[in-house]
């Protein structure tokens, strides 16, 4: 009996390891591969060179190794929950955790888990590098160099060791080393102990003196390039964009001294003492944990529309179009709302290489909801390097690759697009170059391999399955002039202002100007779509350009036409092989606007969306200020 007593709680804990570790794998497996995309790791001396310019470099340079793993987001979780499993047994260990007591053990990589779920849009504004894993990598380290002081009997010797741990430590793990230092003091400063008072305080002074000195005096001496308010908080996530300051993101990290010292005041018991039944202990502990489940829940982000964004994300690097369509609709992921404009692009995209755009795209909603950040979150970071390269923006895809790479740090999304872009322009060296490092890297290897075939081939571009529709689209002029952020509406503006012979570029053209709901603009680029394809055997003119030629005809019928010069829009009507369906659509549209009489625009978007929301008639006259961020 004894023996399985004490043996319950460590399998009660991994049990709960194993539990939050699938929790974490069931909603942010997504966001977790992401986070490697974004990310950056080579095994060259260089690379670790770079790393550790900054204080806490080593700790940054073996998080971004360990974020690799999230390649395959289960293999990632496990790695991270056994680390979180040697916290555990390090934190037992060094604070004489026994019996039911070990439970508190829990709390720690509870806080390490809050502080990976809140991450949210942070995932691309982080500018330090490994940042998912710094924190755990950095409590891991803490515990391990504190070990040793509790094996120490010798005041100097307790003392050295603190010296050694709060100089040396500082480069190599930055602000986690005054972790490494409080772990250290908590145990002779804070619980009752038969030495003088001096030999109890002092490990806690030195401690303070420390921390208060060595940041400083390293800054001045080594690291110039780090601002002196900076020296204190270096491998720590900064979650300050511009002078927002998002507090609430630091709970997890205030969280972790707190959950020390509540270990450390603990009674200590020798392992004999611990096994009674104590059921005050046993609630007393189980009460901590329900709290900290419950922080953790409150700072899980839960964002739909930012999981979406990341799935959808992920799904067109795998070019699966539909995947794009189903994640658009799918409600797996949380309560729907209205899609953000960046989820509303990329799924024209998927459309447009489906060739169904013309037919589908009003259904699927519509939406320009702001992302859920404290800060204006631009679609620059989320989408935009992807969106202009897909419609064959490279040099505008290359210059917001470069920006995020200077100011975010480089990662492999970067380097993977400015391969590409590289390679759209036939600069072969520059692809070689960015080809050489991604070789280097532990996953995207096999990828490298692939695109350098294509150095020096531009025949071989024409075969590859992602390449080839974006080469027409990247023949036309790509002016590196200026989008002020605004991706959408560069785009839409320079196709729609834009002729080409080629198909897909022409079609792009005619749904820009469709979406831009701009009728001049329109009718030269549907002329030209309907003399390019109505020769072709079974043609049909998708739904929505038969409705917006409908659409504007009706509403400037005496208008001369634009199709064929000397006849009015209500004549060329007739010419037009318009679906009956089409012009019944328009009509029952027209008759529920007279009965819906004087409501206001909100109300008839609400009761027309039943019926017409999938129609070009409610986008034109209810759908109104998309083109944001």
């Amino acid at each position: 009996m004894k023996n399985k007593e004490r043996y319950l709680v460590p399998l009660l804990l991994a049990v709960a390891l194993v539990v939050m570790g699938w929790m974490v794998l069931r909603t942010e497996s997504e966001v977790l591969y992401r986070m490697q995309e974004l990310s950056l790791w080579l095994p060259t001396r260089y690379f670790l060179k770079i790393s550790t310019f900054y204080p806490g470099g080593l700790l940054t340079w073996a998080g971004a190794l360990m974020t690799q793993f999230f390649f395959h987001p289960w293999l990632g979780m496990g790695l991270m929950v056994v680390a979180w499993g040697l916290i555990m047994l390090l934190t037992c260990r060094l604070f004489r955790l026994h019996g039911v007591w070990q439970g508190l053990s829990l709390l720690v990589p509870l806080a390490l888990m809050a502080a990976l779920v809140q991450t949210g849009y942070w995932l691309y504004y982080m500018k330090l590098q490994g940042h998912a894993w710094v924190p755990t990598l950095g409590v891991l380290t803490a515990l391990l160099l504190a070990i040793p002081f509790r094996r120490l009997t010798n005041r100097w010797g307790r003392l050295a060791w603190m010296a050694i741990v709060g100089i040396l430590g500082y480069p190599l793990m930055g602000a986690w080393s005054f972790l490494a230092l409080g772990l250290q003091t908590l145990s002779p400063a804070l619980q009752k102990d038969t030495k003088p008072l001096t030999s109890r305080l002092s490990p806690l002074a030195l401690g303070v003196f420390l921390i208060a000195l060595v940041p400083p005096i390293m800054v001045q001496r080594f690291y110039g390039q780090v601002e002196m308010s900076q020296a204190w908080l270096a491998a720590m996530p900064s979650f300050q964009y511009g002078k927002t300051d998002c507090m609430a993101y630091r709970y997890a990290y205030f969280a972790l001294p707190v959950i020390f010292i509540i270990l450390a005041l603990l009674p200590k018991e020798s392992p004999s003492q611990s096994r009674g039944r104590n059921w005050g202990r046993g609630a007393l502990v189980v009460v901590l944990l329900l709290l900290a489940c419950f922080g953790v829940s409150k700072r899980w982000n839960r964002d739909t529309n930012f999981h979406k964004e990341v799935s959808m994300t992920n799904a067109i690097h795998r070019l699966d179009w539909e995947g794009v369509l189903r994640i658009m609709l799918s409600q797996d992921m949380g309560p729907t709302m209205p899609p953000t404009r960046v989820m509303v692009m990329m799924k024209n995209l998927a459309l447009f290489r489906l060739g169904r755009a013309g037919d589908e795209m009003f259904r699927y909603p519509e939406g320009a909801e702001q992302q859920h950040a404290e800060w204006q979150v631009r679609m620059t970071q989320v989408g935009g390097k992807m969106l202009y390269y897909h419609y064959g923006k490279a040099g505008f895809c290359y210059r917001w690759c470069m920006e995020d790479g200077v100011e975010f740090g480089w990662s492999v999304d970067v380097l993977k697009y400015m391969t590409k872009c590289s390679l759209l322009t036939h600069d072969w060296d520059v692809a070689r170059k960015y080809i050489d490092m991604l070789r280097q890297t532990l996953y995207h290897r096999e990828w490298a391999e692939k695109y350098e075939r294509l150095i020096g081939h531009p025949e071989l571009m024409l075969e590859d399955e992602e390449m080839r529709p974006i080469i027409p689209m990247a023949e036309f002029p790509d002016r590196l002039d200026g989008d002020n952020t605004l991706v959408e509406l560069y785009l839409l503006r320079t196709f729609s202002s834009g002729f080409g012979a080629d198909p897909g570029y022409q079609e792009m053209t005619l749904l820009s100007a469709l979406i831009m709901k701009d009728i001049p603009l329109f009718w030269p680029r549907f002329h030209q779509y309907l003399n390019m394809h109505q020769r072709e055997e079974g043609f049909h003119v998708p739904r929505y350009y038969q409705e917006a030629a409908y659409l504007y005809s009706m509403l400037e019928p005496q208008k001369p036409s634009e199709l064929w010069p000397g006849i009015t829009n209500a004549e060329a009507l007739e010419h037009i092989p318009f679906d009956d369906s089409v012009k019944e659509t328009y009509r029952r549209f027209m008759e529920f606007n007279t009965q819906c009489g004087s409501m206001s625009e909100e109300q008839k978007r609400v009761a027309f969306q039943p019926q017409f929301g999938d129609t070009f008639y409610f986008f034109y006259f209810l759908v109104r200020n998309q083109k944001t961020n």
